[in-house]
């Protein structure tokens, strides 16, 4: 009996779609685990075990996210380094991460429980500071991001590799993507799609005040030191869906993290059909 565990980051309100994955993952006699957050008013909770201490569940054959990208990394953020393949059914909008369509969920469980599946591992990225960070998690799913502060503008975002001068950022920002990321935040900068499987992270500004400076792909394995000199004394630090508040005193160490996760890849779609699909690619009105 497969057992799976469901997260959502709407912790009330009807959630029709979460209904529906339940009743079919019970009538097809799998085991459900519910995230403690879950409380719609429509579920009988007392049915499912909630705690969600994956350390104590024992064994998850599947975390299931159900939302956007961004509930998709939360649920990433409480496997951690535990391996359990993630899963994502999309209520969001374009949805990189959470492939599986609130249309065809049924399908794409059925190729679950059948084995009709690859397991594709993806690189994470670590960060630590030269004072402790505030954070829940310290690795990076998709980008790391320093910005300024509501009320300041960032001056200079320096950044070393390998102990290698990269470069000084004039700019309203710097992100740090992983492969996973660059179809985020970064693509949105103008920075480059790289392939999940691609051992690099990819240096984008945020709105650079030199029209000089492109994004920049660089091996993962490098550290990365990154000092920031912001007009207020002060910089945000964007890791994933967190974030935190620093000094400008505080320099950011970023490294590739010791684990990956592990994403569920089905037999009737690959990275490059994502994208297509995703972002309109090959799709011209002329032929409507």
């Amino acid at each position: 009996m497969p057992t799976f565990a469901l997260y959502s980051r709407a912790t009330a309100g009807p959630q029709p779609i979460l209904d529906s994955v339940i009743a079919f993952l019970l009538e097809n006699r799998c085991r459900v685990v519910l995230h403690r957050n879950i409380c719609c008013e429509s579920l009988d909770l007392q049915r499912f075990d909630s705690h969600f201490d994956l350390q104590q569940l024992g064994a998850v054959d599947f975390m299931v996210s159900i939302g956007g990208d961004g509930s998709f990394i939360d649920a990433a953020n409480l496997v951690g380094d535990l391996g359990i393949p993630l899963v994502g059914i999309n209520t969001g909008r374009i949805g990189f991460l959470s492939a599986i369509k609130k249309d065809n969920f049924e399908a794409c469980i059925r190729m679950l429980l059948d084995k009709q599946y690859t397991l594709e591992s993806r690189s994470l990225l670590h960060i630590e500071g030269s004072e402790p960070l505030s954070l829940d998690t310290h690795f990076v799913v998709n980008d790391v991001t320093v910005r300024a502060t509501d009320s300041d503008s960032i001056n200079a975002v320096t950044v070393s590799a390998g102990g290698r001068h990269v470069n000084t950022y004039w700019a309203d920002g710097l992100i740090v993507a992983t492969p996973t990321g660059s179809t985020a935040y970064s693509m949105s900068c103008g920075g480059p799609i790289l392939h999940p499987q691609t051992d690099v992270v990819v240096l984008t500004p945020v709105a650079s005040h030199s029209l000089n400076v492109r994004p920049l792909v660089i091996p993962a394995g490098q550290t990365l030191e990154i000092a920031v000199d912001g007009r207020g004394g002060k910089y945000s630090l964007c890791v994933d869906t967190q974030r935190v508040i620093l000094d400008d005193s505080v320099r950011l160490f970023i490294t590739k993290e010791t684990f990956n996760i592990r994403t569920v890849l089905f037999d009737d779609a690959d990275f490059y059909a994502t994208i297509r699909e995703k972002l309109l690619w090959g799709l011209d009105k002329r032929n409507d």
